[in-house]
């Protein structure tokens, strides 16, 4: 069996064992909807993925997409334009991360969900409260491997550029920027993902449209099928904003990943 599937290059075996995992999965979710014989619980495969399909001619719900990757892309941009020049700078100076450290760890670990009152009552209903949340989640992980591919870097290149007679700024610009570039995209691609899981919660709560209002209001009328549908249009996007930024990080640093197959 092994030898059987060596026969396929790399990226055309995912592909097949995503369309197998895909076909194991529609039977399992058909005869187990049919077993368990209620469609508030788990509705027909088939019905879901009609509402699915057509989720993507209707209107009012791509009109909500949209609202809800507005939101992530303007949260995450002053995710970027605030954690970006700070983890730099924490990353740099061995001072000013021993007196911010403590103060980001300690935020960081307070639930996302227990951030949307404040959030409501600080910014009112709509866009305000859904950047905040999306702000925070989504700022520790690109900060933390921004920190982290700053202290990585060999001190050697620093002190030689220093010996040199290199300012601070050019330092910053020639070193520990391409220098940390790997580590900060990882964090981007861990921070998007987070800032779309939690966007969704706070429409949930925050504001009147985008896609988590969508699946909230498909709950409260029973609508099972669009429900689930609409589940499924998060993972999909979601997917796909991935895969845009693991390819924008083998462009940026190409060189990472062809020692990685050469190894």
């Amino acid at each position: 069996m092994a030898e059987f599937w060596r026969r396929f290059p790399t990226p055309k075996r995912g592909t097949l064992f995503f369309a197998l995992g895909m076909v194991v999965l529609s039977i399992v979710w058909h005869f187990a909807a049919i077993a368990i014989d209620r469609s508030i619980v788990l509705p027909n495969f088939a019905d879901t993925m009609r509402a699915f399909f057509a989720s993507w001619t209707d209107e009012r719900i791509m009109t909500g997409l949209f609202i809800t990757l507005g939101r992530v892309l303007r949260g995450f941009g002053i995710s970027v334009a605030i954690g970006l020049p700070l983890s730099l700078l924490m990353g740099y100076s061995r001072t000013l991360r021993d007196f911010l450290s403590p103060m980001m760890n300690s935020i960081r670990q307070v639930p996302i969900m227990a951030w949307i009152p404040l959030a409501v009552i600080w910014f009112g209903i709509g866009d305000g409260p859904t950047l905040y949340i999306i702000v925070i989640s989504s700022i520790s992980p690109l900060m933390l491997n921004t920190i982290a591919g700053v202290m990585n870097i060999d001190p050697n290149y620093i002190n030689a550029a220093k010996s040199m007679g290199a300012s601070t700024p050019k330092i910053f610009l020639t070193i520990v920027l391409p220098g940390a570039l790997p580590n900060f995209l990882v964090g981007c691609r861990l921070g998007v993902g987070l800032a779309w899981m939690s966007v969704i919660c706070a429409e949930f709560i925050a504001t009147a449209e985008g896609i988590g209002f969508l699946l909230v209001e498909a709950q409260h009328r029973f609508q099972m099928p669009r429900l689930y549908a609409l589940i499924i249009m998060t993972a999909v996007v979601g997917y796909f904003m991935d895969r845009v930024l693991l390819l924008l990080e083998k462009s940026l640093t190409s060189w990472r990943f062809k020692n990685a197959a050469e190894n």
